[in-house]
Formats: C-alpha cells, sequence, structure tokens
C-alpha cells in the first residue's frame, strides 16, 4: 500500500514539474517579436506624407516685379535745362510733357497735342512735327516706299539715312527729305537708346519762323521715350 502511495505522489510531482516548464516556454515565446511582427511595424520616414514645398515670400516676389526690376521705370525731371544749340542758338529749359504713351520735353514756344501726337509751333501750327511710336516688329523697307511715296508730292526725296553729323538725333535708321516751293519735308524712323522706334513727320514750311521751329524741334524729339506705368 505504502508503495502504491510513493508511485502515485511521485508521478503527480513529475507532472507538476512538465507542466510548470511548458508554461514557463510559453510565456517566454509569447515576450519574443517574431519576425513577422517586427516586418510589419509602421516606419514613420516612409508612411509620414512630405511637407508642402514652401511658397516664394512676399519679399522675392517683390524684387521680380517689373518696377523694381525696369532701371526705364524710374520718373523724368519735371524740367531740363538745355544748352546752346548750334548755329548760336540760346538754350533754354525743357518742360515733360505727355503724349500718347510716350513724354519728351517741349520748349517755349511750342505746343503738344497729345491726342494727334503733333508738336507744333504755338504762334504757327504750320510748323510741326507728327510723332508717332513703332511696333518692335515695324517693316523698314515698306516705310521707306511709304515715306517716299508721301514725299513725291512736294519733290525729290533725298535719303540722308545713317549717321546725322551735328545733329541732336544723332543717328536715322530712315531719314528721307524732300524740298519744293513750299518748303520742306521730313520723314524719319529713328530709335532712342533704349531701342523704342518712332516715326516722325516734319513739316517745315518757308517763313519767317523757321529758325524759331527747326533748332528746338529735333531736340525735342531726340528726348523722347515711351512712359512706364
Amino acid at each position: 500500500m505504502k508503495k502504491i502511495l510513493l508511485t502515485t505522489v511521485t508521478s503527480i510531482l513529475l507532472s507538476s514539474s512538465i507542466l510548470g516548464a511548458c508554461s514557463n516556454n510559453k510565456t517566454t515565446d509569447e515576450a519574443k517579436p517574431t519576425a513577422s511582427s517586427a516586418a510589419t511595424m509602421p516606419v514613420v520616414e516612409a508612411t509620414s506624407t512630405p511637407e508642402p514645398s514652401a511658397t516664394p515670400s512676399m519679399e522675392a516676389q517683390e524684387s521680380a516685379s517689373p518696377e523694381a526690376t525696369d532701371p526705364l521705370a524710374s520718373d523724368r525731371p519735371k524740367t531740363k535745362a538745355f544748352g546752346e544749340q548750334e548755329g548760336g542758338v540760346s538754350g533754354q529749359e525743357g518742360t515733360l510733357g505727355k503724349g500718347d504713351g510716350y513724354s519728351l520735353y517741349v520748349f517755349q514756344g511750342f505746343t503738344l497735342d497729345s491726342q494727334s501726337g503733333r508738336l507744333s509751333l504755338t504762334e504757327d501750327p504750320t510748323y510741326y512735327a507728327e510723332i508717332k511710336h513703332l511696333p518692335a516688329d515695324y517693316d523698314l523697307t515698306a516705310l521707306k516706299q511709304q515715306g517716299q511715296t508721301e514725299l513725291s508730292a512736294i519733290g525729290k526725296a533725298n535719303d540722308h539715312s545713317g549717321e546725322l553729323i551735328e545733329h541732336p538725333l544723332g543717328f536715322a535708321e530712315l531719314y528721307l527729305q524732300a524740298a519744293g516751293d513750299k518748303g520742306i519735308e521730313d520723314y524719319m524712323v529713328w530709335k532712342n537708346q533704349a531701342g523704342e522706334a518712332f516715326l516722325f513727320r516734319i513739316h517745315n514750311p518757308k517763313g519767317d519762323s523757321s529758325n524759331k521751329f527747326a533748332p528746338w524741334v529735333m531736340v525735342s524729339l531726340a528726348t523722347l521715350e515711351l512712359e512706364r506705368n
């Protein structure tokens, strides 16, 4: 009887040891991360949404504006002094006048009609220069043919295009001139230093007012610039 009891107790103890060991192993295995669970962990760098690119600062936008970068956008003085002209003509002060999209200095005794683009002697408007701004793609050959046709009604058109010695305009891409009984007509295509092109039709009748008109009309035209808004 004692032998059977001892055997039974031994079996119970052995079974408990085995169960305890299995329980410990299971707890240890559950605490260790498996390979598959590590692979499915989210990676912050890979799953985070990228920050939107920064928009240009107001300072950068202002520096790129035409007003800030265009060297020709500065205001011109309201008056400007001009020295003695060829032939001993005394110097005088010009006042800035504005036409259709352009400005130029107008001298005493002259009137600028901004609507018609005509600069004329105030006391005798038959002395005048018509001003027209030309587009960048103007056709010089076509303009020359047009000028020759217009001047043919007055006389033979002489071509003085190119460098103009001791002349306020300095250089003219096209300079046609015809003289007749009624006076002198000029047909000119001229560019200022900024590359802005203008067409001039200048009417200088024979008369006492010619010496007042001829010297200063050319000086005035040489100051032409397009207006900057």
